[in-house]
């Protein structure tokens, strides 16, 4: 047996039902990707629950053309009973019999219209980005007369090449040391940045794993029973933490600064972030200092197990060690429950607007999707806050309708990337190019391609793959075209990078820019941004992390 039928065979075994198992009295619905049935109770006289109703018409519909459809009769009725996603949160679903009375009462609709009479709710307010749009898509050519998809892919990943070993240069020392005769960046040829490899792409940022020197919040953490998601993500935690103390945005034991000290949690979902630095910074307070650090935490929905039952447990907690770690009981909580495209920052949290140099307001997000960290970092733009740090993910989710990097985009691709033209499509493909970062490489660009889509699917489940259009986009392909050393793995890799350094030019130039009267002052003030990675990608391979002090 050769290797692609046997490969055939796996594939079926896989994508083959299984028999149900003896005395199943659950759902009948079977999860392909899961490889087992439905484990919820059926509906009454069902053999689906209510999440697989929409089944029925679909056996009935295969019953229709077999002979035996008498003992299908039973099922059939349930047709009336066909559940859809309720239209004002698709989250759920309702009978679709029963729509025009559930839009009436839907709880979605009525929280809704709660969230939007709140007077920090300002429509699409962080939405639209920064920077010019680019150039525009209709009635123009990919790249010009004759170019095809797969030639504009191609110009495009040495177009991401040219820009990524021109904003980190330490990307192309191996290859200039190997081609000595070269001493800067102009002087390397195509040909040589075809010889940068993943490691050279991913060594280009610094890593700086600070989470040994945070390892005794991990007793406060079980003291407090915080739930942290796992081993991975409290060693995440503690590295964030250790970046924030690291560069100063904690204040130390003896640090007497007045006025509040203020964390945000932008995409806060439970909000443990939030709780694990605002309670860092409640023990780093001084015994005597009588105010408490007062954290808000911005979500859109509603989520179990939250810092605030935590803060709640922990007030009326009798056991307070002054040396401890993390300290609860020194940290005030609150929820705004907003998208983050909505919420009007200066007008939820009017402290922020009056400057100060005493300001002790720090931003944190761990992981906010996609487009996520760019309506988070536009709802800075009229408020001053100390410092923040981000952990990024998910820049297939990114849209380039609300990237903020937009202007430095353009600017790196058409100036120094090579490229005359630069289309909201362009973009498009960069970001679903970032997916192939997680993914090994293959040889084989078809099955690639397949690895890609089930990829993206599992990872963001948006049905991003849908604008693929075909395998000539296919970023394992552009590399065996061009034969880059890099592979899919590190030339996603590098447009993930590149995502984030628009945005910390974003910070730079607009959100921590301050106007300076001479070249001595403007070292003084200058903002600190930096990008590194927090922790090894065996921990996480969404691994950058965004940080940003005032100067």
């Amino acid at each position: 047996m050769n290797m692609s039928s046997q490969s055939t065979e796996d594939n079926e075994k896989k994508t083959s039902k299984p028999q149900l198992p003896d005395n199943w009295d659950r759902c009948h619905a079977y999860n392909d990707r899961k490889r087992r049935y439905c484990r919820q109770m059926p509906a009454p006289n069902q053999i689906y629950c209510g999440n697989h109703l929409h089944l029925v018409e679909e056996d009935c519909d295969r019953k229709r053309s077999c002979d035996d459809v008498e003992s299908f009769d039973a099922v059939k009725t349930s047709n009336k009973k066909k559940r859809i996603p309720c239209p004002i949160d698709p989250s759920h679903l309702i009978f679709e019999s029963a729509l025009a009375k559930h839009v009436l009462v839907c709880p979605a609709a009525k929280e809704r219209e709660e969230t939007c009479s709140r007077e920090y709710y300002l429509e699409g307010t962080n939405t639209g980005g920064f920077g010019d749009l680019g150039d525009d898509d209709e009635n123009n050519d990919v790249g010009g007369e004759g170019i095809t998809d797969l030639d504009r892919a191609k110009q495009l990943a040495m177009s991401v090449l040219r820009v990524f070993s021109s904003v980190f240069p330490s990307s192309v020392a191996r290859v200039k040391t190997q081609n000595k005769g070269h001493s800067s960046h102009d002087d390397l040829s195509d040909d040589d940045l075809k010889y940068i490899t993943e490691d050279d792409i991913y060594n280009a940022l610094p890593e700086f794993d600070l989470s040994s020197a945070e390892e005794g919040i991990a007793k406060d953490i079980a003291k407090h029973q915080i739930k942290t998601g796992g081993p991975r993500h409290l060693h995440q935690l503690q590295s964030i933490l250790g970046h924030a103390r690291q560069n100063g945005l904690i204040a130390a034991v003896d640090d007497e600064r007045e006025g509040e000290n203020v964390v945000i949690e932008m995409g806060a979902g439970r909000g443990m972030l939030g709780l694990v630095i605002a309670s860092a910074i409640g023990a780093a307070q001084t015994k005597n200092s009588s105010s408490n650090v007062k954290l808000y935490l911005v979500e859109r929905s509603g989520t179990r197990g939250k810092a605030e039952t935590k803060i709640r447990t922990a007030a009326g907690d009798a056991l307070k060690n002054n040396d401890d770690c993390l300290r609860l009981d020194r940290v005030e909580v609150s929820r705004i429950k907003c998208d983050l495209a909505h919420v009007h920052t200066s007008a939820a949290l009017p402290f922020l607007t009056k400057k100060s140099e005493k300001s002790r307001s720090i931003v944190v997000a761990k992981h906010l999707c996609g487009a996520g960290t760019d309506l988070a970092l536009k709802s800075l733009r009229d408020v001053s806050v100390y410092g923040c740090v981000m952990a990024t993910c998910c820049h297939g989710l990114c849209t380039w309708k609300d990237y903020v990097g937009r202007g430095c985009f353009l600017e790196l691709f058409r100036g120094v990337g090579g490229l005359s033209t630069l289309f909201e499509r362009d973009f498009d493909q960069l970001k679903r190019w970032t997916s192939a970062s997680v993914l090994e490489d293959s040889g084989n660009a078809n099955a690639s391609a397949t690895t890609t889509d089930v990829a993206v699917t599992d990872a963001h489940n948006n049905g991003d793959t849908d604008n693929v259009k075909g395998k000539s986009q296919n970023i394992f392909l552009v590399v065996n075209e061009l034969g880059l050393a890099c592979g899919g793995k590190g030339l996603g890799r590098a447009c993930q990078r590149l995502i984030d350094y628009g945005r910390i030019e974003y910070i730079k130039r607009h959100l921590f820019h301050t106007t300076a009267t001479s070249s001595a002052e403007h070292d003084c003030i200058a903002a600190k941004v930096s990008l590194c990675h927090y922790c090894s990608s065996d921990v996480t391979p969404q691994n950058a992390l965004i940080i940003a002090k005032r100067g």
